[in-house]
């Protein structure tokens, strides 16, 4: 008889356990419905988002091998390429002459190349390129966050980098995917000028500068 009556007994105790668990859930819901998602928790579920829409709209310029992979770049690495721009000739003979210097970066991704160009204080204008939207609609976001600081300085344009002309750019950045150097290699040869600067980055330990020179007699 005592065992019927303790198995009775915790039986409605399950059955009370799982109403006030079932209260709990409905007013956490009832919280959640009224309030929304808190905004940290939104604003990362948007990043993630952003992030995964990046590198997936990256991907078909990959396969066709017309673009390099969205992989953010480090900023040691960044360190390094702007050490070596700024010990280019035609970088340190135009910041004697205060000559208007034009960057430009071939797939510019979130724009981190672009806001770094901009705060080494070289250049009167640093443009970045980019086919894919999420990527140009996020560069733009940073910028327009902190206007104060890029808005005159930067530019970002929806472009796909093999229609860019490049006669006007005195360094010209790009993220150096094997596949695509070659061909990239030809367009620059051709398009860029004597003296502009040429920083590859991303797929080597070491970034690389080097400067075109007037061809051979």
């Amino acid at each position: 008889m005592a065992t019927t009556d303790d198995a009775t007994t915790a039986t409605t105790t399950r059955i009370k356990d799982h109403h006030e668990q079932q209260d709990h859930d409905n007013t956490i819901t009832k919280l959640l419905q009224k309030e929304g998602l808190h905004p940290a928790i939104a604003l990362g579920l948007t990043t993630a988002l952003l992030a995964h829409g990046a590198i997936l709209l990256s991907l078909p310029p990959v396969l066709r091998q017309r673009g390099a992979p969205f992989l953010p770049t480090a900023s040691k690495g960044l360190n390094t390429m702007f050490h070596e721009i700024r010990n280019q000739p035609v970088i340190m003979e135009g910041m004697k002459t205060n000559r208007k210097l034009l960057f430009l970066d071939l797939g510019s991704g979130d724009g981190r190349v672009v806001f770094r160009a901009a705060r080494e204080g070289l250049f009167f204008k640093s443009i970045g390129v980019e086919i894919n939207p999420v990527l140009h609609v996020w560069a733009n976001m940073r910028r327009g966050i902190q206007w104060n600081r890029y808005w005159s300085t930067t530019d970002f344009l929806m472009r796909d980098l093999w229609t860019v002309d490049l006669s006007n750019a005195d360094v010209v950045a790009v993220y150096g995917l094997h596949p695509i150097m070659g061909k990239l290699g030809n367009k620059m040869e051709k398009e860029l000028k004597q003296g502009c600067v040429v920083g590859e980055y991303g797929h080597k330990s070491q970034p690389s500068t080097y400067s075109i020179q007037p061809p051979a007699d």
